[in-house]
């Protein structure tokens, strides 16, 4: 009877060594080390400063209106030029001019103080910092990043808009919020290690300045020290140092407190450029392919329960522009129905169309997302979807009519302006929804993945505009 030798081991407790190298390069992969490009290791050491600078001028300027709105403009052309000079390998997407455009024209918008859409009167510059603008600068900047590092799920903006947006604000930064810590210890690792290298002259100077700073914070402990064991000493340099003493302090506590505060600002930022760059696009793209498949699980619902849907919605909307024609339209004959003013004709109902265009939007979505056959392919279905949009257009008229009747009497106010550009993309996307269920036409191909797209471009745009107001 035979024996086998590596079973007889393993019964009795011994170790069984692998049988030849590939099984044990199997069995323990071989870890990557770290390593970080000269590009990342310029752009690490460049964001500590960008991050201060972000911290120290445009939270600690005070009320100098003028003095903000240039350190606003200085900082975003350093994080557009920080971005360029870190992606200047990838190639650059026709989208990413479209979120370049949306972001220095917000950015004019705020240098020249203007932005009177988003606030009720003039306000000095913290006012204005801390209105709705720079969250635009902040969403437009990330969106540019996201196009121009090529890290959108899609390779482009589209229906995973959420995902992306997530990807952009969350997972990215945080994910690789340590990634600038360990690329400076890259570079600490290999100066320290003594290794030859081409080029060592910027990292030699950068090293040598921190070890000054460094032996420069040891010789004034050292004075201060000496100050303290001998009167003498303490009487010949006191005046020298009782003048700078209190200056001193004062400085080196603000600048802790300010570079402490820097360094998450500079990390998140950091992390989402560098880490949007280190994404494995087609890993990206995979997931992207991995949700179309998910979703495409969810078509089961039959054409006839949609239809029975549709119809209902089509027919409440139709009994409410019935029985409510003579106050919805008021406003196209110029005076408000009997009983109301124009004020609370315009204020009554306004938002709650614009919801009820939102509630119509999330039905259609659910409709080309569940249905068991395309929605495009289905003409009942395609027809019950164009009727719908058409009902929410309506709405989007009656709406924009109100405000108009009041705009005419009362003049422009900031929140008038708004409501009507929130108008005007809601109607505007009643429009690219109706486009995208038009069908397959061989001169024309399908439509329904870019008009989102579109619809993206106009809503940004237009707000980017609106802040030149």
């Amino acid at each position: 009877m035979e024996t086998n030798q590596p079973e007889t081991a393993a019964v009795s407790g011994q170790p069984v060594a692998p049988q030849n190298a590939s099984e044990q390069a199997k069995t323990e992969p071989e870890r990557v080390p770290f390593m970080a490009s000269t590009r990342e290791k310029i752009a690490a050491l460049l964001m500590y400063v960008l991050a201060y600078l972000s911290v120290d001028r445009l939270l600690f300027t005070g009320y100098d209106t003028w003095y903000l709105h240039v350190c606003i403009v200085v900082f975003v052309l350093a994080f557009v030029a920080l971005t360029e000079y870190l992606h200047r390998d990838t190639p650059r997407s026709r989208e990413s001019w479209v979120w370049l455009g949306c972001l220095l024209i917000v950015t004019a918008a705020i240098a020249l103080n203007r932005c009177r859409a988003w606030r009720e009167d003039y306000c000095d510059a913290w006012t204005l910092f801390y209105s709705s603008a720079p969250l635009f600068l902040h969403i437009f900047a990330v969106w540019w990043a996201l196009s121009r590092s090529d890290a959108l799920l899609d390779g482009e903006s589209g229906h995973l808009l959420p995902l992306d947006a997530l990807d952009g604000f969350v997972v990215f930064p945080f994910k690789h919020f340590f990634l600038r810590l360990r690329t400076v210890g890259c570079t600490l690792s290999r100066l320290r290690g003594g290794e030859k290298r081409e080029k060592p002259k910027a990292e030699t100077v950068g090293w040598s300045l921190v070890m000054s700073a460094a032996a420069l914070g040891l010789l004034w402990w050292a004075v201060n020290l000496l100050v303290s064991a001998d009167s003498g000493f303490a009487d010949l340099v006191s005046g020298f140092l009782d003048s700078l003493r209190f200056e001193w302090k004062i400085e080196l506590s603000s600048f802790l407190f300010r570079f402490l505060l820097s360094l998450p600002v500079g990390a998140y930022l950091f992390g989402l450029l560098a880490g949007a760059l280190r994404e494995d696009k087609a890993a990206l793209r995979k997931r992207a392919a991995g949700i179309g498949e998910t979703l495409e699980m969810l078509r089961g619902v039959p054409e006839r329960v949609w239809l029975v849907l549709l119809a209902l919605f089509c027919l409440l909307y139709l009994a409410f522009f019935a029985v409510q024609a003579r106050y919805l339209f008021g406003a196209f004959t110029g005076a408000p129905p009997e009983g109301f003013s124009v004020a609370e004709y315009a204020r009554q109902g306004f938002f709650e169309l614009c919801k009820v265009m939102a509630v119509n939007f999330a039905l259609l979505w659910l409709v080309t997302r569940t249905a068991r056959e395309d929605a495009r392919t289905q003409k009942s279905t395609r027809a019950l979807c164009l009727a719908l949009l058409a009902e929410s257009f309506l709405l989007a008229v009656v709406a924009f009519s109100k405000l108009a009747l009041y705009i005419d009497i009362y003049g422009f106010t900031p929140k008038r302006l708004q409501s009507t550009w929130l108008v005007c993309v809601l109607a505007f996307g009643c429009g690219c929804a109706a486009w995208s269920l038009t069908p397959h036409i061989p001169a024309r191909p399908a439509k329904g993945g870019k008009t989102f797209r579109v619809w993206m471009y106009f809503g940004a745009v237009t707000l980017s505009l609106l802040c030149l107001y």
